[in-house]
């Protein structure tokens, strides 16, 4: 597999240079549908996020299909890595417009 992660130890040297995978995408937002076999997951860019500011629907940029075990990892890792930097950093405001007041204060 050439998109494989290699698990080093901390005397290992570090890599020269970190490049995302080919094909790597940016999404800021996802549709979630399920099967009875598997999750769905679409990952795609919307420029409308904050309002009306071009005339583009959403692009679906990649399509992951999991099992329903995979999604439960994905959960846990998510839930982790989501709760570690709340912790560090606050709460993650999902309302824009409450974000928006906020950065005005």
């Amino acid at each position: 597999m050439s998109n494989s992660v290699k698990i080093v130890g901390p005397e290992s040297p570090a890599p020269a240079k970190i490049t995302p995978p080919a094909g790597a995408v940016y999404a800021n937002v996802s549709r979630l549908f399920a099967t009875p076999n598997e999750v769905v997951l679409d990952f795609a860019l919307n420029l409308n996020a904050f309002g009306p500011m071009v005339e583009e629907d959403a692009q679906i940029v990649s399509r992951v299909v999991t099992s329903y075990d995979g999604a439960k990892r994905l959960w846990v890792h998510l839930t982790q890595t989501l709760q570690a930097y709340e912790q560090k950093y606050g709460v993650i405001e999902l309302d824009v417009a409450k974000r928006l007041k906020k950065e005005e204060s």
